[in-house]
Parts: C-alpha cells; sequence; structure tokens
C-alpha cells in the first residue's frame, strides 16, 4: 500500500490534472455540438485534438503513459472493436488509435447536456436497452450501416468499468453484429484501470499496456462462439500485461 503522503500528493497531481481536463472537454463537447452540420471529418479533427491534449496533460501533472502493441492487427476496412473497460482512459485514448469511430451508447448518455449532444454529432447509435430485441434489431442495422461505409464500431462488451482483477459477464450484443454482419471483432487488452481506477480522483504515474488482438472472424461461428473467444483472449491478455507492483500500491495484492 502506497502511504497516506505519497496519496496526497498524487491527490495535488491529480486536481491539476481536472482543473485543465473538465473545462477543456466541455468546450470540446459544446463545439463538437455546434458544428454537427459539418464534415464528419471536420468533427474527429477536433476530437483528435481533445484527445492528444488530454493524454498530454496526463504526462505531464501525473506521469502517466501508455505503449501499444500489434498496431499491425488492425484490419484495413470496418470492424467491431471489443476493449476491456476498467477505466476512463480508455474512453479517450482508443480514439486516437483507430478511426473513424461510432459508439454504442445507453440512449439515457444522450440527453446529457454537450456530452450528449457531442455523442448524437458523432453518429453515435444510442440504444434502448430496455426494448430488448428491438434494441438488438436497431444494432445491428445501425452497425451495419457505418461498417458499410468504413466506420469501426466501439462496443465494451462488459457494459461498465470494472475494478483491477474484477470479471463480468460478456454481452453478447457486439458477437450478434458480427455473426449477423460477417465482420470480424478486434479484441483490445489493458490495464488502464491499474492506473486510473474507477471512481478514482487519483490517476497514478506509470505506464499503461495497450495489447491489439488478432481479429476474430465471424465464419461458421455462433455468437456465443464469437463472444467466448473474445473474452478468453481479452481475460488471458489482462492477466498477461498486468502490473504487479501497481495492484500491490492499491492494494488488491
Amino acid at each position: 500500500m502506497a502511504s497516506p503522503i505519497y496519496r496526497f500528493w498524487l491527490g495535488v497531481r491529480s486536481t491539476f490534472f481536472w482543473l485543465f481536463f473538465l473545462p477543456v472537454t466541455l468546450l470540446t463537447a459544446i463545439l463538437v455540438s455546434i458544428i454537427f452540420f459539418t464534415p464528419l471529418k471536420l468533427r474527429i479533427g477536433l476530437i483528435k485534438l481533445w484527445i492528444n491534449f488530454s493524454l498530454a496533460l496526463l504526462h505531464f501533472f501525473c506521469g502517466l503513459n501508455y505503449q501499444v502493441e500489434g498496431l499491425e492487427n488492425i484490419p484495413e476496412h470496418g470492424f467491431i472493436l471489443m476493449s476491456k473497460h476498467s477505466s476512463t482512459w480508455e474512453t479517450i485514448a482508443l480514439q486516437k488509435f483507430f478511426e473513424p469511430m461510432v459508439w454504442v451508447v445507453k440512449r439515457e448518455l444522450t440527453r446529457i447536456p454537450f456530452f450528449g449532444w457531442g455523442l448524437i454529432s458523432m453518429n453515435a447509435i444510442a440504444l434502448n436497452r430496455g426494448s430488448g430485441r428491438e434494441a438488438v434489431k436497431q444494432l445491428i442495422q445501425e452497425s451495419r450501416k457505418h461498417m458499410d461505409q468504413g466506420r469501426i464500431l466501439m462496443l465494451f462488451p462488459e457494459g461498465t468499468r470494472v475494478l483491477p482483477r474484477e470479471q463480468k459477464p460478456f454481452k453478447m450484443g457486439g458477437a450478434i453484429v458480427s455473426e449477423k454482419t460477417g465482420y470480424a471483432v478486434l479484441p483490445i487488452a489493458h490495464n488502464a484501470g491499474e492506473f486510473w481506477p474507477r471512481h478514482s480522483w487519483i490517476k497514478w504515474p506509470g505506464t499503461i499496456r495497450l495489447v491489439i488482438g488478432k481479429p476474430i472472424e465471424p465464419e461458421a461461428k455462433k455468437p456465443e462462439q464469437i463472444i467466448a473467444e473474445v473474452k478468453q483472449w481479452i481475460t488471458s491478455t489482462c492477466d498477461q500485461i498486468s502490473d504487479q507492483q501497481q495492484l500491490r500500491k492499491l492494494g488488491v495484492l
């Protein structure tokens, strides 16, 4: 476990990060909402500026860096991206390596002023998860349309952020889309949650490892088989890249 004095110092550093990050994020959301009628390329360019600024802030104030492995595995055309979800970091950083990306989100998120409007401006697929089969039908139709245009479908199969070493069931939505559309799943593993844990003010210094796996093709597979392969690869790779020293600082080990 880290000492209270060290945690206090990390809290101070993280406070400076938030003081810059929050207003710039709000400003970006407002601008993206306002220019919804402009070409998508322009809106993506604005988002990329925000991403680079945010990652630079993390490096400067919090000493948090990252390294990426497996860039050669990224397909040339549309595909489904499924990532471990354990931090706010991946919601920022993944957009740096994959574009143009379209997010699958809960419809409730699009009702949040500015933030939600920004999601709408970026053509996010907003699902009413309580509608059951209708939500799945909508997901398949809209996903196919976007991927046929060369965009990348972004899904967090766990559905919510999880703590380090915690596991939740992987939802079937992305696997169903893969089976119905024929587009491959690209699995992503990372250990961002060990440095920027869920609901944590503090960001820990260190280097996040992000690993891009090989595409999982849906041919001759049922959704259950697809999601099982995705889960097995993500889970085992996350175990391999886990930073044991950092887990001890968090008190997990």
